[in-house]
């Protein structure tokens, strides 16, 4: 017997910034998106300074923010925060994302009333809201679901989301290895339903399936438009809308304006009229645009401005949110053997234990207070604070690996020398030189690239060469052949599950080639039990030990977590910052008398 769904007040995690695993060449690998959490975040739960001062409604219901402009609008192409903050205000999913009063993620049924899963656990079927229509009035059909969820594996189309439905049946072999698309198992029951089969149980397939990526999509007006030779991809008058807002007007590299879809489901429960959306470069600006009320919400990227916006929250002009992101940042080290490659010019780190030494030899709360303003929280290993397996948080169930170790020169030093001993290179620690490679000099890079020399000089003993190429294409180039030792990167999780992570470092990943190509077929075994089990406490043992083998090897070496720091006028209630998915949500969203 299939078992029942309907999500309401149920809390997740969201995704960030940048959806399908987009790749950065030197700095965030995004996984587009957002995410939510069962449990407060330390810095999601950092609610405003004081209550608002009246509950009464502005006459004028219109939110002003900033944006960076979008290189489409296609939800099924989605890449980046930009693309998913949009595509989430005027399209409509399976779920919703809010946030609710401690900042904790609440996923909501949209489109979807419920859904079945089997017994076994493999098929999920789902019935859709009755009523729903697009602002074409169109109704809203299971089949705009089937339709796009087939597209977004099309290996003609090569979006980059497409991984996250290679658990169906049929999908991963159609994208990637020439197979046929009917044998992909996503099928249409009847307007109103239709269902997946999985290869095997996904406990994290609901909360993949609720991303922008698997939103439903009108295939005749893509045809007709391809037709005419339009560019379905990012022309706004060539789509249609079934979210709480629609695309009225655009400027490109300008501004966007979106007004209220009085069309959508639950207009009822939207306030605002219209969202009006701006290109602002420069940090300076954008900032005295906030002091003007001419934006209503920024989320600072320039850290001096949480000092001297102190007073501003304290008086009740500003809200300040601080946010834990689900994104790690990390350096990645050369751990590639294959066509020949011998783990970087070092020719130390193949070697774990030479590995884990340079991941030991690093003050991280140092570069937090020197780069980060002690704005971020400092990462002793990979999971970041927020995300869950079932409803426990990761973290609070496993500690830290690297927090307590023994980071004495000494101990590292000795830990650095013995494995150049199994590694048979002789000498001594400073016999050895790690090159760092990265692009673009600007000065923030060049002092952490210095930063880096300096503390694995002081506290290793090794010589550090620093490499720095003109742009990303020579930089993808050395990286490529593999010309490094080490270099930094970041990556934002694409779901509230730790495999949004764990799965980069397995072998053969389609990034394991970004992730140093670590390789171990116990940490594969593990992953794979763990992706698999529907039981949340063998999931949770299983990702705790791979963690911890992760990190005992030196697979990486993880530095900080995100934080975003987050300031909203007085007047604005009701805006939701998910951890997953879009950066922001604004439907319930209200301007008060001011």
């Amino acid at each position: 017997m299939a078992s029942k769904h309907s999500i309401s007040r149920r809390s997740f995690l969201k995704a960030v910034g940048a959806g399908s695993a987009a790749v950065a060449a030197a700095g965030v690998l995004t996984a587009c998106g957002g995410s939510s959490s069962s449990t407060a975040s330390s810095a999601a739960s950092a609610a405003a300074s004081a209550a608002p001062a009246t509950t009464e409604l502005a006459a004028e219901q219109v939110l002003n923010l900033i944006y960076t402009d979008l290189a489409l609008i296609d939800v099924n192409d989605v890449r980046n925060s930009n693309e998913f903050e949009v595509l989430t205000a005027v399209q409509e999913g399976l779920f919703r994302t809010f946030t609710d009063e401690n900042g904790v993620d609440v996923v909501e049924n949209a489109g979807c009333e419920s859904y079945d899963v089997s017994d076994d656990g493999l098929t999920y079927t789902f019935h859709l809201r009755e009523g729903m229509v697009w602002s074409d009035d169109q109704p809203v059909t299971a089949q705009n679901y089937v339709d796009s969820w087939l597209r977004l594996v099309n290996p003609d189309l090569a979006f980059s989301y497409a991984f996250l439905a290679y658990g169906i049946v049929g999908a991963e072999d159609y994208c990637e290895n020439g197979g046929k698309l009917e044998d992909v198992a996503v099928e249409l029951v009847d307007d109103l339903t239709f269902k997946a089969t999985l290869t095997t149980p996904d406990p994290a397939f609901i909360k993949k399936v609720g991303m922008v990526c698997f939103y439903p999509v009108r295939k005749d007006l893509i045809d007709a438009a391809e037709a005419a030779g339009g560019n379905w991809t990012n022309d706004y008058t060539l789509h249609v809308y079934n979210g709480p807002f629609y695309i009225s007007d655009r400027v490109l590299e300008n501004n966007m304006t979106l007004k209220k879809n009085e069309k959508y489901w639950n207009a009822d429960e939207v306030t605002l009229t219209q969202i009006n959306l701006r290109v602002v470069d420069e940090t300076s600006t954008q900032a005295q645009l906030m002091e003007s009320q001419q934006i209503d919400v920024l989320k600072l990227t320039d850290f001096e401005y949480v000092d001297r916006w102190q007073n501003k929250v304290a008086d009740g002009t500003f809200q300040y949110f601080g946010k834990d992101e689900p994104s790690v940042n990390y350096l990645v080290l050369n751990q590639h053997t294959e066509d020949g490659a011998t783990g970087g010019p070092s020719g130390v780190m193949l070697n774990p234990k030479c590995r884990k030494a340079i991941a030991l030899a690093f003050d991280r709360e140092e570069f937090n207070a020197m780069f980060k303003e002690g704005l971020v929280t400092t990462a002793y290993g990979v999971i970041p604070y927020g995300i869950t397996v079932g409803e426990q948080e990761f973290r609070a169930a496993n500690p830290e690996p690297y927090a307590d170790e023994d980071t004495s020169p000494d101990t590292i030093k000795a830990l650095f020398e013995e494995g150049m001993a199994e590694a048979g290179v002789a000498g001594t620690a400073s016999d050895v030189t790690l090159t760092v490679i990265s692009y673009g000099a600007t000065t923030e890079k060049t002092s952490q690239l210095e930063w880096f020399k300096q503390q694995l000089e002081g506290n290793l003993g090794v010589k550090v060469q620093i490499d720095t190429y003109p742009d990303t294409s020579t930089y993808v180039t050395a990286r490529n052949a593999q010309q490094y030792d080490f270099y930094l990167q970041g990556w934002n999780g694409d779901y509230n599950d730790p495999m949004t992570f764990f799965e980069l470092w397995v072998t053969g990943s389609g990034y394991a080639k970004f992730m140093g190509g670590y390789s171990n077929p116990e940490y594969d075994e593990m992953i794979e039990k763990a992706g698999a089990s529907q039981d949340d406490a063998e999931r949770m043992e299983l990702f705790g030990k791979a963690e911890k083998l992760l990190l005992d090897e030196g697979g990486l070496v993880p530095l900080y977590y995100d934080n975003s720091q987050i300031y909203v006028q007085s007047y604005v209630s009701g805006l939701s910052m998910p951890m997953f998915g879009s950066d922001f949500e604004f439907s319930r969203v209200k301007i008060l008398a001011h």
